[in-house]
């Protein structure tokens, strides 16, 4: 193979199980939906939108800031029909062939939106996509820490009409004073209801390997998402690593970054024998963008080898919640392209 493998990258067939859709929407359609729906926003340009994605510390405070003026702009049903389908697009530009995709959920009801109404218009969007881009999608429905329990078993309720069209529930937004032990019973009627179950363990917050611990003993889920810090405890890589529970790591970065993060917690996570992959997370709202950019700069500067990039994708494959046979036919042109 040629030292640059960015050919080898764009063709190659890929799957993705960590992004928010809400972290799709484009500079552009944030402007224009903020000027249809009357919404005030503190960027007058997409040069000032992207200004903003530079994130100073503390970073997750300040892209979660950045992440709500964005949620605020999403009010009607067409809006997040737009927003979806532009990102199924893109998915196809980057052959990204299978996706389970986070939507929010109490960021939306909280601001007076309809559960049917939101989520009908994101999976009209998935059925059109896989017509229009032969692109397979499954969504997991996310809580939101800084909510209430309560108001989680609400969302389940709400969900029930479409629980055919939901594979999993998550838990993402701030860690801090909203431990996993909140939410056992809202993972326990998930779990009864047939619902797939995972769970954000953000990097670098506090008591990082007690939230992981708690994640996986009280919530019972069977896939991390992030999970940086399993690495930093023996027990927990052991758990890991015996169970195959899939960690679905995002190097993003920001304009000031010089290079994707955490690539080299990524190839230590190989090396144990983790069931490690590479996701997006929000690709419009960091500098790193989509699946095919990331790959390349992590090869080009990361030195990630072609090996390395498609054990990385045969891992995202092999953690996906789908059938045996779908699983099989995917891995297979995966092993196809890689020895072609």
């Amino acid at each position: 193979m040629p030292h640059d493998l960015t050919d080898f990258i764009t063709g190659m067939p890929k799957a993705e199980l960590h992004v928010h859709i809400e972290g799709c929407l484009e500079p552009r359609m944030l402007l224009q939906f903020a000027e249809r729906n009357g919404v005030d926003l503190p960027y007058q340009d997409e040069d000032e939108v992207l200004a903003a994605q530079d994130y100073g510390e503390p970073a997750l405070d300040n892209f979660l800031k950045y992440h709500e003026n964005c949620l605020r702009v999403l009010k009607t049903g067409q809006d997040f029909y737009e927003l979806a389908y532009a990102y199924f697009r893109k998915c196809a530009e980057n052959n990204v062939v299978y996706l389970e995709i986070m939507f929010e959920t109490q960021a939306h009801v909280s601001r007076g939106l309809v559960f049917s109404e939101f989520f009908g218009a994101i999976n009209q969007a998935r059925k059109e996509a896989r017509r229009d881009f032969k692109v397979e999608a499954n969504w997991i429905m996310s809580f939101q820490r800084d909510h209430s329990a309560e108001s989680s078993m609400e969302i389940l309720d709400m969900a029930v009409p479409f629980k055919d069209e939901i594979i999993a529930v998550g838990l993402d937004n701030y860690e801090v004073n909203n431990f996993a032990l909140k939410f056992v019973e809202v993972f326990r009627r998930a779990r009864e209801e047939g619902y797939r179950l995972t769970s954000h363990c953000d990097c670098n917050q506090q008591n990082s390997i007690e939230h992981i611990r708690q994640c996986l003993e009280l919530l019972q889920v069977e896939r991390i998402d992030h999970g940086l810090h399993v690495i930093d405890s023996p027990e927990l890589t052991t758990i890991v690593r015996e169970r195959q529970i899939p960690l679905t790591m995002c190097p993003t970065w920001r304009p000031s970054d010089p290079a994707p993060r955490r690539m080299e917690s990524i190839r230590k996570m190989l090396e144990l024998g983790l069931l490690v992959s590479v996701n997006s997370d929000d690709p419009e709202e960091f500098a790193s963008r989509y699946m095919n950019n990331i790959f390349i700069e992590m090869h080009k500067q990361g030195s990630y080898t072609k090996d390395e990039i498609v054990r990385l994708t045969r891992n995202a494959f092999s953690s996906a919640w789908i059938s045996e046979d779908s699983r099989s036919h995917y891995l297979e042109e995966l092993e196809k392209y890689a020895a072609a």
